[in-house]
């Protein structure tokens, strides 16, 4: 027979509590932290021992606990931040559940220490285990809280059994510690392991301690390689780092994302900023970032998880759209117009603020290898406005010919004067590659990757504004296929004619193209069919999502740009990196590799030896 039902002691009750709450080391820092930041602290400590096993301890100089509420400090469900249902519909802080301290006791040798300004002394309060206490007794300390826990787990060795190795275990405590250095530069912060420091950031309190704080956690070479961005729109913000395409990594290791100061983990958020990259990454590589999303506390619930890392939007799908949006526009900026000089802005809609971060010369550490597109320092000749020249059409090279040797007095740059970003065209190199020189030094295109980005980026805006251009074909061209084949195109016709063809069938295995898309029409439209065929037969669906769009504009795009070994004039040398300049995510092909890099006169000084 089942046994009758009875209420559990209460220190039984609060380790099953503890389960969710306390999962491991790193889960008593996280909330021992969030504590003291409620507090109002400034200054924090955490010191740790064995991997937090033995002892963790975190002291703040917040605003302390009064002697009269330590006890109720220590119980289940006490909490100074809320005090009826409205308020969860409007969290501020950070901590609101009030079982934290609960239920870190009942799993340690808990002690207690808090002073506040208007007492002459602190108060100390020691546990005994099971939920009792003794008296609190007082003892010297500055205003603040002291809060140690020992010998965690020392009641629960089911629990304890489970935790990795102490390396393991600080590993996660340093990964947590970075994350609050990172969302309150206005909170000092150090961090101790074994007795020796681990890290240590000082209050920032302006932009040039800021970046000196943020280099030292995020690394030189992500603070060289990223922009610093702000949004807003209506009730919501966005600011932070966002690393360019180009500082990528193999592993999705340096995404910090926080929404209202908190550290978040939601996959929707997440989602967006990967989307935010989409097709300026090369395939498997992954972005870096540390943003910071700011929102009304009533459009948001914290309150869906004990750990606290879960949120809810009152309206997701916005969120989503205003991320993506903002970290995309950021990161895809056209080179004509990103900021001239680190600490410049851009505007945007919404208002948009972005700056490059650029390294010191010492910090370049100058050798012998390529920099692939560092943000550039530099104006345009005032005497030449990219926003006037001719787009370049290259699959129509042979016939604008004459309009770009017209245009040759024009693009020669003027020895007084500087250059824009990708400099002016010197020489093509085996008919793949062009050499220009800018202010900085030399600039080396692969034509065909760079063409591809601008052909891609019309394609798309074209498809956006439902105006593809179309060009009806001298001779229609009859592509051979296969039965299975065929059926596709008869399954997605109504995707190829708002894609600017025109295809009738001809034959059981054969197709009729009568008319292309203008940007196409020198391209190889065989090879063109089959891939754009196999992508729509791997989709299996006739509604076809922006990023499955683009997919086969991508394909569109590879075989509508200009091919290797083709011979470029000076002047239609230039007119491409004019429009690279003009083209949004010109930095990278539709396959996330560059277009182009970089080589600065002290590289180039080094190749050679010159002045060492």
């Amino acid at each position: 027979m089942p046994s009758s039902i009875q209420l559990l002691p209460s220190h039984l009750a609060d380790q099953i509590a503890a389960g969710e709450v306390v999962e491991r080391p790193a889960s008593v820092v996280k909330e021992l932290l969030e504590n003291a930041l409620d507090s109002g602290a400034t200054q924090i400590e955490i010191w740790i021992e064995e991997g937090g096993e033995s002892l963790i301890e975190v002291i703040d100089n917040g605003a302390g606990i009064a002697k009269e509420e330590l006890i109720l400090a220590v119980s289940r469900h006490a909490t100074s931040k809320i005090a009826c249902v409205e308020d969860l519909s409007a969290i501020t802080t950070l901590g609101f559940r009030g079982e934290a301290l609960a239920s870190i006791s009942s799993v340690s040798r808990f002690q207690l220490t808090s002073r506040q300004a208007s007492s002459n002394h602190a108060w100390l309060l020691r546990g005994e285990g099971e939920g009792r206490w003794q008296a609190p007794e007082p003892v010297a300390h500055p205003v603040g809280t002291r809060v140690t826990v020992a010998d965690l787990f020392f009641n629960t060795p089911a629990r304890k059994k489970f935790l990795k190795t102490p390396r393991a275990e600080f590993a996660q405590i340093d990964l947590l510690v970075k994350r609050v250095m990172l969302s309150r530069p206005e909170v000092s912060i150090k961090l101790m392991h074994n007795q020796k420091p681990v890290r240590q950031v000082s209050v920032s309190s302006n932009d040039a301690q800021l970046h000196k704080r943020m280099q030292s956690l995020m690394g030189a070479p992500f603070m060289a390689e990223s922009l610093q961005l702000s949004y807003e729109a209506q009730d919501i913000a966005l600011s932070g780092w966002a690393g360019l395409p180009t500082f990528n990594r193999s592993q999705a290791d340096m995404q910090y994302l926080f929404v209202n100061g908190r550290i978040v983990r939601d996959k929707l958020l997440t989602f967006a900023v990967k989307q935010a990259y989409a097709d300026v990454l090369y395939h498997g590589r992954h972005p870096a970032y540390c943003l910071f999303l700011d929102i009304p506390p009533e459009l948001l619930d914290v309150n869906v998880h004990p750990a606290k890392y879960e949120v809810r939007f009152a309206n997701g799908s916005w969120v989503y759209d205003f991320l993506r949006r903002s970290v995309r526009e950021a990161v895809t900026q056209p080179l004509g117009q990103q900021p001239l000089s680190s600490g410049g802005t851009v505007a945007a809609n919404p208002a948009v603020f972005a700056h490059y971060q650029t390294p010191s010369p010492s910090e370049r550490a100058i050798q012998a290898s390529m920099q692939f597109q560092q943000p550039l320092n530099q104006s345009f000749n005032q005497a030449y406005n990219p926003s006037s020249a001719q787009p370049l059409n290259l699959s129509h090279i042979a016939e604008s010919q004459s309009h770009y040797d017209a245009s040759a007095e024009v693009l020669r740059q003027d020895s007084q004067s500087s250059s824009p970003p990708l400099g002016y065209a010197k020489a093509q190199i085996h008919g793949i590659f062009i050499l220009a020189e800018n202010d900085k030094g030399l600039v080396l295109v692969d034509m065909h990757a760079a063409h591809e980005r601008i052909v891609y980026e019309r394609l798309k805006n074209q498809w956006q504004t439902q105006r593809l251009i179309s060009q009806p074909l001298l001779v229609p061209m009859v592509v051979a296929l296969e039965s299975s084949q065929v059926q596709v195109w008869e399954e997605f016709q109504s995707v190829f004619e708002q894609l600017g063809f025109e295809i009738e069938a001809y034959g059981p295995e054969q197709l009729k193209i009568t008319t292309v898309p203008g940007l196409l029409a020198k391209g190889d439209l065989v090879r063109l069919m089959n891939d754009m065929l196999s992508d729509l037969a791997e989709m299996g669906r006739t509604e076809l999502a922006n990023e499955k769009i683009n997919r086969i504009l991508g394909t569109m795009a590879c075989f509508g740009s200009v091919r290797a070994n083709r011979q470029l004039t000076i002047p239609e040398m230039n007119a491409l990196l004019r429009d690279m300049e003009m083209t949004p995510s010109s930095n990278q092909c539709n396959h996330g590799r560059p277009t182009w890099v970089q080589l600065s006169l002290e590289q180039l000084d080094s190749l050679f030896m010159r002045g060492q």
